[in-house]
């Protein structure tokens, strides 16, 4: 598509403003309400591996501004969540599913983090956005 993604700024198309606050709560401080999200951006890189071998219950994520091993440091034992959308409800009718998971150690030295979750990762979740959630706190 010409103009690069939508979502960036030489783009062709505007986003709705309304939809750009998908996902954020309304705090509210003293000087009015500002957008708070409660999570931490990521996504799913890729499967924990070799040149030949491919470890399907150990995933690779990258955390959104995490550009060290040591930033790694405060994510770990976070709880993760994919958010994907099923074709059918559930019984209480949302086609919203959870598959959540925990950061359990750092990989390498940018900034990316291992994870398990309780079900392995489907492959078309590769290059998906994963939420990290700020808790359990360790501080």
């Amino acid at each position: 598509m010409p103009g690069g993604h939508v979502g960036y700024q030489g783009s062709s198309l505007k986003i709705n403003p309304s939809v750009r606050n998908k996902g954020t709560q309304i705090a509210p401080t003293g000087h009015g309400t500002d957008p708070v999200r409660l999570f931490v951006k990521g996504v799913f890189m890729a499967y924990k591996g070799g040149k030949k071998n491919q470890v399907n219950h150990t995933q690779l994520i990258k955390l959104q501004d995490v550009n060290s091993k040591e930033a790694t440091q405060f994510y770990l034992g976070k709880r993760l969540a994919y958010i994907y959308k099923a074709q059918k409800p559930n019984k209480e009718g949302s086609r919203f599913r959870v598959i959540w998971g925990k950061v359990t150690r750092s990989h390498g030295n940018s900034g990316v983090v291992r994870a398990k979750f309780k079900k392995n990762l489907p492959p078309k979740a590769l290059g998906k956005k994963v939420r990290c959630m700020l808790y359990p706190s360790s501080i």
